[in-house]
C-alpha cells in the first residue's frame, strides 16, 4: 500500500475544495489540515472524526470539547488525530464547511423542481434549513460556520455572502427573474433573516417553534416579491440591452 502524502495546507481552501469543489471557491486561509484524505480508509476516518465531533457538540457543547476527547471517542490516540487535523478548530472548520455543502446540495434539489413556483422553492429552502437543525448533529451550534469563522470559505466574502452568491446563481436562470445589480445583497439579507429567525425557533424547542418558522417564510417571501416588483423595469431594460 502506498504511503499517503502528508501536507499542511490552509484548511479553508482544502475543506471547501473537498466538500464544494474548486469551481465555486476562491483561495482562503484558516486553521490547518495536516493530511489530505487520498484513500478510502483515510476518507472514512476523516468523516468519522467529523461525525463524532458533531455528536459531541450536541452532547457536551463545543466549549467542553478537546481534541483528546474527540480522539478517544473515535478510537484513536491523541497524537493520532493530529495526523489529520491541526486541532479542534480545524475539525470544527471542516464540519461547518460540510454543513454548508449539505445545505447547498439539498436546497438546490428543491430549486430544481420544475413544478415549483419561486415562492414554494423559497419556502422549501427554509424547510431544508429547519430540517438540518432537527437532524444534522452539531448544526444548531455551527450552522453555516460563523461561530468558527465568518470567512470560512472565502477570505474576501462572509459565509453568508458565499451562500447568497451560490443561491442567486441558481435562482436567476431557474425562475428567469432577470439580472438585478443588487440582487446578491438582497438575497444575503434574506439569509440573515432566515438564520436569525430559525435560530430563535430552535433555541428552546428541538422541533422548532412553528410561529417563528412560519413568520420567517412569510417575511422573506414578501421581501423578495416587493424587491422583484420594484426592480422589474430595471431587469427588463437589462434584458433588452443584452439582446442588442
Amino acid at each position: 500500500m502506498s504511503e499517503e502524502k502528508s501536507t499542511r495546507v490552509p484548511a479553508g481552501t482544502l475543506f471547501a475544495t473537498y466538500f464544494l469543489g474548486d469551481d465555486q471557491l476562491s483561495d482562503t486561509t484558516g486553521a490547518s489540515l495536516r493530511r489530505v484524505p487520498r484513500q478510502d480508509r483515510s476518507e472514512q476516518r476523516f468523516e468519522l472524526i467529523l461525525d463524532t465531533t458533531a455528536a459531541l457538540i450536541d452532547e457536551l457543547g463545543y466549549g467542553n470539547l478537546t481534541t483528546s476527547l474527540v480522539a478517544k471517542r473515535v478510537g484513536m490516540s491523541g497524537p493520532g488525530i493530529y495526523r489529520y487535523f491541526d486541532g479542534l478548530e480545524a475539525i470544527a472548520t471542516a464540519l461547518a464547511t460540510r454543513n454548508l455543502q449539505r445545505y447547498i446540495e439539498r436546497a438546490s434539489v428543491v430549486m430544481a423542481d420544475e413544478d415549483m413556483t419561486w415562492e414554494d422553492a423559497l419556502s422549501g429552502a427554509v424547510d431544508v434549513y429547519c430540517d438540518m437543525h432537527r437532524t444534522e448533529p452539531g448544526f444548531r451550534w455551527l450552522r453555516l460556520g460563523d461561530a468558527i469563522d465568518r470567512h470560512l470559505i472565502d477570505e474576501s466574502e462572509s459565509n453568508r455572502t458565499v451562500v447568497a452568491r451560490l443561491m442567486s446563481q441558481k435562482f436567476v436562470p431557474r425562475y428567469e427573474v432577470g439580472h438585478r445589480d443588487d440582487l446578491l445583497q438582497h438575497v444575503e439579507i434574506m439569509i440573515e433573516i432566515v438564520d436569525s429567525l430559525t435560530a430563535r425557533a430552535f433555541a428552546g424547542n428541538p422541533d422548532g417553534d412553528q410561529f417563528f418558522i412560519d413568520e420567517c417564510r412569510r417575511i422573506i417571501t414578501q421581501y423578495l416579491a416587493e424587491y422583484l416588483a420594484a426592480t422589474l423595469e430595471e431587469a427588463e431594460k437589462q434584458h433588452r440591452l443584452a439582446e442588442i
